[in-house]
């Protein structure tokens, strides 16, 4: 009535309720199709830019290279999770991105920005952390799909820098567990920390990555504990159980130490030579 317009929205897929979002601008849409390795379907990839010609064609490579994102990541995490529906952007005036279900809401195309809200779709809205406390189920992985995009996309060698890069950062301080406590379980710094639940948090799957020493085996346990939890929820020891089950391997001392436990181990080593015997000291702090 009255000239008026409805428009309703509809979620094919189980949604958690802080992925939903509603956003107003006069946007333009700028949309293309991707097609998965393993996928039959092309995937619908809508981007919500500000109406801005200039803006669009600033910045329309770097919306493009959603699509090579898109590939690797169903190689590795398996099929886009919501491929019914689609995947898309919607700028707003905000710091940094949110993975918010199909339509990540963000700032700009940075690359690595991209590619660690694009990584959400996988860990943290096909399967979200239980509690606040395992935001690492979220952040962690998200971060680690950054480390994945430079490998696959760009170079090892850009890779290897980002490893460097942020090691150095979480070393600067030696205090903190990537798993939050309860008496910070409500603290929303603490809770989305930058230091401890996304880059310690990544640096950790890092290290599972090389203690397995088998990258087929690494990433079929992310796509078996993404399919075992899909659209529901899981903590750290869920996935701790489906990598102890896969590696026939026990990590509790690993959990015990990297992701309950603080700081990192520093050794301070001098040796000396006495005919032919070495003698090694090792001081582990």
């Amino acid at each position: 009535p009255g000239n008026r317009i409805r428009y309703e929205w509809k979620c094919r897929y189980p949604i958690a309720y802080y992925l939903i979002s509603f956003s107003v601008s006069d946007y333009m849409d700028y949309s293309f199709y991707v097609k998965e390795p393993s996928g039959s379907d092309s995937i619908l990839v809508q981007n919500y830019i500000f109406n801005d010609s200039a803006y669009f064609t600033k910045n329309k490579t770097a919306i493009d290279k959603t699509a090579d994102l898109i590939r690797p990541y169903s190689k590795i995490f398996g099929a886009y999770p919501f491929s019914r529906e689609k995947y898309g952007h919607c700028l707003a005036p905000m710091g940094g991105g949110m993975e918010h279900q199909t339509m990540t809401t963000l700032v700009n195309f940075g690359f690595l920005l991209v590619a660690h809200e694009l990584a959400h779709q996988w860990f943290g809205d096909q399967v979200t952390c239980k509690t606040w406390q395992d935001i690492w189920i979220n952040e962690g992985f998200a971060s680690y799909a950054e480390y994945l995009a430079e490998q696959y996309l760009v170079s090892q060698t850009e890779a290897d820098n980002w490893i460097i890069r942020y090691n150095r950062f979480i070393r600067s301080v030696p205090n903190g567990s990537i798993y939050v406590p309860v008496p910070d379980k409500n603290n929303e710094d603490r809770i989305f920390d930058s230091r401890l639940s996304y880059k310690k948090g990544a640096s950790m799957i890092h290290m599972i990555r090389q203690e397995l020493d088998d990258d087929e085996l690494f990433f079929d346990i992310l796509r078996t504990f993404l399919v075992l939890h899909q659209y529901g929820n899981a903590d750290a020891e869920d996935f701790r159980s489906i990598l102890e089950q896969k590696s026939n391997r026990d990590f509790g001392w690993f959990f015990d130490q990297w992701f309950y436990g603080q700081g990192y181990p520093i050794h301070q080593i001098s040796w000396n030579q006495k005919n032919d015997t070495l003698f090694i000291n090792s001081l582990q702090t």
